[in-house]
């Protein structure tokens, strides 16, 4: 079950009404709410021709996370994986 999702949006010209999203984070807690918990991860970047956005469609695991840290600290685990990850695919 997805319990975070992060959706990453572009609204041209400010208009959230020709909204479109280009990328999207989801997590799962999978250590039943414990308080340092271990999380999968799906983090998907659409292709974006016109802003030069790559695709990218990557799955991770997150160990030993203490919830009380919050959800942000969580992402920041997730980007820097992802991150540490792209760098050693060439």
């Amino acid at each position: 079950m997805i319990m975070l999702v992060i959706k990453i949006e572009v609204h041209p010209a400010g208009s959230e009404m020709h909204a479109f999203e280009i990328g999207r984070l989801e997590l799962e807690n999978i250590s039943g709410l414990a308080d340092v918990s271990d999380y999968n991860a799906r983090i998907t970047q659409l292709e974006t021709r016109h802003l030069g956005v790559l695709p990218f469609d990557r799955c991770i695991n997150i160990s030993g996370h203490p919830r009380s840290d919050g959800p942000w600290s969580l992402v920041k685990r997730v980007l820097d994986h992802i991150h540490l990850s792209a760098s050693t695919q060439a």
